[in-house]
């Protein structure tokens, strides 16, 4: 019977997949390959010897990416962008799957969870994840290929093996720079190697683009970069204030502006406030370093849990998405292992944890709540304007403190 079931699932999921690739080429070539025109422009441009760090750019949306992402770009870029884009959907999957086998041998001990069990957890992780899963691919976004650079590396690390650990998790920080606050949690907890590893991983990114397209062109990307970065649209009020945006920073800073003169917005609940950009930005600093401080804090566990660093990890990730400047709803793809992790407690734990339960259900709740087709078209954009997924990011993060510190880790 557990045969049959495993053919039908598998069959399933390959029925599904065929399905799902060719409704993703036909949305991709009606959108214009959307985010994925980005890469490959960027792919065109460096063998080229055109600037890719173009702001304001009208033939594709910024590059907001180190030089080493637009060198793996150029070998896509032999090809027409149908093509491409067919390739990287596909590295894609390969890349989520393996992501979603890394996370359960990290996190779940062989032979602990029952079938019914199982099944209830795959179940409540695809309801969790699935809607920050799909966009991906039709966008043709990064964040997979962040997900399972980072995930591989941390892989690697829970195995002893921290140099090349280090080495791997690095490249993640090349796709988006928010994985580099991995690195003072390493060395805070004394996982030196994994530490050194990642910061010379970052720096030799930087610059092997050197090898193939010159020292002298990969000097003036270099160059380019950290000032696009701040002077692009990624920090323009347009930007930071767009509902879409739900990045920690821009959640407390809309609650701090008249967004109802730019936006068809609901009131904010501090919109008339006198208070300056210095002072919001000092708030966001604040409360950044504060979430941070939480992780640092040793957990309540056995050393050899399979727990012990998960956790932190996962929590890291949460801060991952809220720290980013221009976190739209895709970067939370990051909270897979956030959601992987609880949702394996919930279950374990028959969900009798009712703080971790509740928590988890809240969190499903504003997923949802800006979902059109359930909350109305009109209602999930004006929601979308009280942060929903900075609100569910930070709802995670609690679930995973309550477990650190008071979770019934004897039942895991």
């Amino acid at each position: 019977m557990k045969t049959k079931f495993k053919i039908a699932l598998i069959s399933f999921l390959v029925i599904f997949s065929i399905i799902y690739f060719f409704n993703h080429k036909h949305r991709a070539r009606r959108k214009n390959y959307s985010d994925f025109a980005c890469f490959y422009t960027a792919g065109k441009r460096m063998p080229a010897g055109e600037d890719i760090y173009v702001s304001h750019d009208k033939q594709a949306a910024e590059f907001r990416y180190a030089p080493v992402f637009a060198l793996l770009m150029s070998v896509l870029a032999l090809t027409d962008i149908d093509t491409a884009d067919t390739v990287w959907f596909i590295i894609n999957y390969a890349l989520l799957v393996l992501s979603l086998v890394l996370l359960k041998k990290m996190v779940i001990p062989k032979g602990s969870i029952g079938p019914k069990a199982g099944a209830l957890f795959w179940f409540l992780l695809a309801l969790s994840t699935l809607r920050f899963i799909f966009p991906n691919f039709d966008n043709g976004q990064s964040n997979i290929l962040m997900l399972s650079t980072a995930v591989g590396g941390l892989y690697l690390i829970s195995k002893g093996r921290e140099a090349a650990g280090g080495m791997v998790f690095a490249l993640s920080a090349m796709i988006k720079y928010t994985p580099i606050i991995f690195i003072p949690y390493l060395f805070f907890r004394k996982k030196i190697k994994a530490a050194l590893s990642a910061t010379f991983g970052i720096i030799f990114y930087l610059f092997l683009p050197a090898l193939f397209i010159g020292v002298k062109a990969n000097f003036y990307y270099l160059r380019k970069l950290l000032p696009f970065l701040t002077q692009s649209t990624i920090l323009e009020p347009g930007t930071i204030l767009d509902p879409k945006n739900q990045s920690l920073f821009s959640a407390i800073k809309r609650q701090f502006s008249y967004c109802i003169s730019d936006y068809h917005a609901p009131h904010m609940l501090f919109e008339n406030s006198a208070l300056s950009d210095i002072h919001i930005k000092m708030i966001f600093i604040f409360f950044a370093a504060l979430i941070y401080a939480f992780i640092l804090i040793r957990p309540r566990l056995n050393r050899d849990s399979i727990l012990y660093y998960n956790l932190d990890y996962a929590m890291l990730l949460v801060c991952a998405c809220l720290f980013n400047m221009n976190a739209w709803m895709l970067s939370y793809l990051l909270l897979i292992m956030p959601y992987f992790i609880i949702v394996y407690y919930a279950v374990k734990a028959s969900f009798k944890d009712t703080a971790v339960t509740a928590l988890l259900l809240l969190s499903y709740l504003l997923n949802i709540i800006t979902i059109k087709g359930l909350a109305g078209e009109a209602f999930a954009y004006k929601a979308l304007f009280y942060s929903p997924f900075t609100l569910m990011a930070l709802v995670l993060f609690l679930a995973l403190l309550k477990i650190k510190f008071f979770g019934k880790i004897e039942q895991l």
